[in-house]
């Protein structure tokens, strides 16, 4: 289920329903809880990145670190296009 987030991949995209989501977030929240912050992470990767945050981590540092990320990219590719992370720095 949980994708590594390994240099040179292709972007992470994977949609999950509205109560798949809530049950990921509470997981998080008892990883963190519990002192598992690695665990949590890995978990929250799998969360879909908002768009507006993913637009934001694009002008930060790149299209190329947004799609090496790990993080679930499904809503920000939905919301710009299957084209928006082939930028210049891709």
């Amino acid at each position: 289920m949980v994708h590594d987030g390994v240099a040179g991949r292709e972007p992470y995209i994977r949609h999950y329903s509205p109560e798949e989501i809530h049950a990921m977030c509470l997981q998080v929240a008892e990883l963190l809880a519990g002192g598992k912050r690695h665990e949590a992470e890995i978990v929250l990767k799998e969360i879909p990145l908002l768009p507006k945050s993913a637009k934001l981590m694009k002008e930060m540092f790149g299209s190329r670190h947004v799609a090496e990320s790990g993080y679930n990219l499904v809503e920000a590719l939905e919301e710009f296009g299957p084209d928006w992370l082939k930028g210049e720095d891709a």
